[in-house]
């Protein structure tokens, strides 16, 4: 791992320790496990190491582009780039390089050391061999990887995720609920159904003929919004959530953790009982 804050490479063996103690791995095997991983003082000394390199920068294509750039002039041209953009068209990220047939989007869900997803795709250049290469080496980790036709932005998971996100946000404009009205409904209904059963397989379920009648009476009132009132309102205000201490809802001291632990929690009872 190789990264331009001092600070951060120094903490690496403490933050996956972490990790592997929310994965329940017995004490005795994170130092075993922690070796495994090494930091590099810069690229040049990455590189001879790896058989491919996640870059894994800010979501900003200024920086992105700055990052590749090095990459590209210490790393050999048959090396395989993995990007883990979430939301940015990975032939966007690629603009600029020197070998954009090697650059694939390996989009890892958070928290990658729990979620098994995985989304892959290629960018408008990306050599279909390199895409191959990284869905197996990602299928031999035991990761459940999806592969993508094509390049979009947000993949598919993000896309769905703040196409429901938009809806709630108009809901709360509307004045319909509040913000942990909106949670409950998702987690006492939506979120234990799709943990089992996903909309696409739910609407054969139903039948298509009811699906389609559902959304020809519901699809008009959906938010089709591009701005978003009521995030700016709280951020106007620098009320950014989590980190300042409150936003759609309160975020007292300890709150963070507790929902971190819930999160971890919940996602492990859904692999082992899916």
């Amino acid at each position: 791992m190789y990264d331009a804050d001092p600070a951060t490479l120094a903490s690496l063996d403490e933050r996956v320790g972490r990790a592997l103690a929310r994965c329940g791995t017995p004490p005795g095997d994170v130092g075993v496990i922690t070796a495994r991983i090494t930091s590099a003082k810069n690229l040049a000394d990455l590189v001879p190491r790896v058989d491919a390199v996640i870059e894994a920068v800010p979501e900003r294509l200024d920086v992105k582009h700055l990052v590749l750039a090095a990459l590209e002039a210490k790393v050999p041209a048959v090396l395989p780039i993995w990007s883990n953009t979430s939301v940015l068209p990975l032939t966007e990220v690629a603009q600029g390089m020197q070998y954009p047939q090697r650059l694939v989007g390996v989009h890892w869900w958070n928290p990658p050391y729990l979620i098994p997803l995985v989304e892959v795709a290629p960018g408008a250049e990306t050599d279909a061999r390199f895409v191959q290469e990284a869905c197996d080496m990602l299928d031999g980790m035991g990761k459940a990887t999806v592969r993508l036709h094509r390049d979009v932005p947000g993949f598919i998971g993000n896309r769905l995720q703040f196409a429901l996100v938009r809806e709630a946000l108009h809901l709360l404009e509307q004045g319909v609920c509040d913000p942990g009205t909106i949670d409950t409904v998702v987690r006492a209904s939506l979120g234990l159904r799709w943990s089992a059963v996903g909309p696409m397989e739910n609407a054969d379920f139903i039948g298509l003929d009811l699906t389609k009648d559902i959304l020809d009476s519901l699809a008009p009132h959906l938010s089709a919004a591009g701005t978003f009132p009521a995030l700016d309102k709280h951020l106007s205000a620098g009320h950014r959530g989590r980190a300042s201490g409150g936003g759609l809802l309160d975020w007292p001291a300890g709150r963070g953790e507790e929902v971190a632990e819930r999160l971890d929690n919940g996602i492990r009872r859904n692999l082992l009982d899916p």
